[in-house]
């Protein structure tokens, strides 16, 4: 989606009377290899919201495709649990998580939101379901009263244990939805006529129209498509080597002094070794170096199959096709440096002679 047409379904959107949570300035290009991205979500205040005094707050699912649509994504998250004790609820376990996102912005950079915390206790939870004051043990035992005053469903004593088995998720579900509301700019709750209209949400993506116009980002693109070590293609980073520095005392005994015995031998060696002449050091061959070689001309010819296959895999007026002669060569058990050199020489040509320019 292109700034204009993002900007125009904003626009759009505000004189119908939606609620958008997209600023008209995020929207502004800074640089190409981003695009902005606006998205539609319409709620149903039935099925999808908990009616809470009058109001409408948007489940759990809702949310997590809001966040989507926005484009967050969580960059830290953990539930740790506290043992506690009071009068009312006796000693017990409470739950507490926290959660931090990010999302990001036209020209790269990320919006990181604050480390937002939730807690779950699922004792008190469960005693207040239960309009229950205090924790004893004959109060574990009250059920829910119906109708007429008839008691149905779980005890409390084990309401609490089947909270305390999804307390954790429910934690962490707290501090995840805090993140997406506080990036995202969205209230807890909304009116009933903000919950019948459409909401719109933007996210920033990348241009992979403008990415694959460039060479290499051809390359890395069919690079990371095919599973292809970058650096193979491209080349390592070269590393400056530091020669060692001797950090030893260079102190140099009396000639008075002895030497130990011990260096006797060493020494004995090293003068014999001065009289005799220089051992050639073992050639380095071309056998790693020429594989390498070749193995650079076969992802070249792979990255050009990958990004011209359209042109490549057709039939010439010779009765040729340069595609099908390229995968031959590709898996010619024999091949070498000289023929992968000629095929990419032949398919540059053959390019060209099509008006591409490689």
């Amino acid at each position: 989606m292109s700034e204009s047409t993002a900007l125009m379904r904003i626009e759009q959107a505000q004189k119908v009377g939606a609620l958008v949570f997209v600023d008209k300035d995020w929207v502004a290009e800074k640089t190409p290899l981003f695009r902005p991205e606006v998205s539609e979500i319409k709620v149903n205040k039935e099925t999808e919201c908990f009616n809470i005094s009058g109001k409408y707050m948007p489940k759990r699912e809702v949310v997590d495709r809001i966040g989507e649509a926005s484009g967050i994504d969580f960059i830290f998250g953990e539930v740790r649990t506290e043992t506690i004790e009071d009068t009312a609820c006796g000693k017990h376990t409470v739950y507490k998580a926290v959660a931090q996102g990010r999302k990001r912005l036209s020209d790269g950079s990320y919006r990181t939101s604050s480390k937002c915390d939730y807690e779950f206790d699922p004792v008190l939870r469960a005693m207040l379901d239960y309009n229950v004051t205090e924790l004893n043990e004959k109060t574990k035992q009250q059920q829910k009263t119906g109708q007429g005053g008839k008691p149905y469903g779980s005890t409390l004593a084990r309401y609490i244990l089947e909270l305390q088995k999804v307390a954790a998720q429910r934690a962490n579900t707290g501090a995840r939805l805090r993140v997406i509301r506080e990036l995202v700019g969205m209230p807890v709750a909304f009116d009933l006529k903000d919950i019948e209209k459409p909401l719109y949400f933007g996210r920033i993506v990348q241009n992979t129209d403008f990415i694959l116009k460039t060479e290499e980002g051809r390359k890395m693109s069919t690079a990371q498509a095919l599973g292809v070590d970058i650096s193979a293609i491209f080349g390592k980073p070269q590393i400056t080597a530091f020669e060692p520095i001797n950090v030893t005392p260079n102190e140099t005994p009396p000639s008075d002094e002895t030497p130990p015995p011990d260096n006797t031998a060493a020494s004995l060696a090293a003068e014999a070794a001065a009289d005799e002449p220089e051992f050639p050091d073992e050639p380095t061959g071309p056998g790693s170096e020429q594989k390498d070689l070749l193995t650079e001309k076969t992802l070249c010819i792979e990255a050009l199959m990958a990004s011209y296959k359209d042109a490549l895999d057709v039939v010439s007026k010779n009765g040729k096709n340069p595609y099908k002669m390229a995968e031959e060569e590709l898996k010619n058990p024999n091949a070498t440096i000289e023929s992968r050199d000629s095929m990419i020489d032949r398919l540059k040509v053959w390019l060209k002679a099509k008006g591409i320019e490689v």
